[in-house]
């Protein structure tokens, strides 16, 4: 079995006249959007070949460098060392370029022209910022997010007249915001866009997923999940095309170990861990409102901001887990209850799949 390493290395020099544009090109072009291209695009150009850019980074950034950024971002640099000099990327113009990170969000899009044949619109996944990560859990009790507020302006803003073949998508929370802005974008832009890719990116509240605005652009919207999913199963969703991973655990996200057959995806059906997972957040969500659930995350996220903690991979290290634990003592019981319930609910459900694996 193979997967996006080894399809990049047979299908690299095969032009997108050969073999035209697949699910597996889209998987590619999302994961690009992790990368730090701040001053790589020429602010006087909007515009840049994907080789030039590639080419630019490397010399600018070392792996050592990139994989303290995240999972993510060690997965985009191992795909650009083999997709630079090859004749199916090279000529991909790179525009549109744009990066938010702060305390209070992060976004960062990029759009993808390629001749006439394709224009596609990726938008990033969650880096190692906490606001970022505070995001992918606030669009359980909140619509829209300030991100996706960005997204939805990102696409009106960016989307032409010129562009054909339109596609949107992203990786982890980018899927979502692929989905997101292309439901509520301006309707004129909406018909153009053939296809919307959530890879394994957060689903939809009850709200969303019953509105005119989903209705309009289900028959185009296109979920991949690995059948280990944790991010993917978030919230609620319709179908999942099920990609088989390596993986049986958190790193099942990572586009890395997800198995291709040739061009395809390695498609199989959603594992008894994921189902019941889903289930459990599902019923946790259908027994608190919206300020309940604002309440929990709004807390633990406070107890990691008292202690200075701004970067997801600062939570790991020993003296600043004792800092968390002595700051969620604080909680009031309330919410310390409504954690409580949220923890209890999944681990039954993954405790109970285990047995059954």
């Amino acid at each position: 079995m193979s997967n996006i390493l080894k399809y990049i290395k047979k299908y690299k020099n095969v032009t997108f006249e050969e073999e035209k544009f697949n699910e597996v090109d889209n998987i590619i072009l999302s994961e690009l959007t992790y990368l730090n291209l701040d001053g790589i695009i020429p602010a006087d150009k909007n515009t840049i070949t994907l080789d030039i850019a590639i080419k630019e980074y490397l010399k600018q950034y070392t792996y050592r460098e990139t994989k303290k950024e995240g999972i993510a971002q060690k997965d985009t640099y191992k795909i650009i060392g083999l997709l630079k000099n090859s004749e199916r990327y090279k000529n991909i113009l790179i525009s549109n370029y744009k990066y938010i990170g702060n305390k209070k969000m992060q976004f960062s899009a990029m759009k993808y022209r390629y001749k006439k044949k394709f224009t596609y619109i990726a938008f990033e996944g969650t880096d190692d910022l906490l606001s970022g990560w505070k995001e992918n859990f606030n669009i359980a009790y909140m619509f829209p997010t300030i991100s996706q507020k960005c997204a939805i302006k990102y696409l009106n803003e960016t989307l032409n007249l010129f562009d054909t073949n339109v596609m949107i998508g992203g990786h982890s929370k980018g899927g979502n915001f692929a989905l997101i802005s292309s439901m509520y974008c301006n309707p004129l832009k909406r018909l153009k866009i053939k296809k919307i890719y959530n890879n394994d990116g957060p689903g939809l509240r009850l709200k969303e997923i019953n509105s005119k605005e989903y209705r309009k652009i289900k028959d185009r919207y296109i979920h991949i999940v690995p059948n280990y999913s944790y991010i993917g199963i978030l919230l609620r969703n319709d179908e999942y095309r099920v990609v088989k991973s390596s993986r049986k655990d958190i790193l099942s996200h990572s586009v890395l170990s997800w198995q291709i057959n040739d061009k395809q995806l390695d498609t199989t059906n959603l594992s008894r861990f994921s189902k019941n997972l889903e289930k459990g957040l599902l019923l946790w969500l259908d027994n608190h409102n919206d300020n309940q659930r604002k309440k929990v995350i709004n807390t633990i996220f406070k107890a990691l901001e008292d202690v200075g903690i701004d970067k997801l991979s600062s939570v790991t290290k020993l003296t600043n887990l004792f800092k968390i634990i002595n700051s969620l003592k604080n909680i009031d019981e309330e919410s310390k209850a409504l954690a409580i319930d949220l923890i209890k609910f999944n681990t039954s459900y993954i405790i109970e799949n285990r047995k059954g694996e």
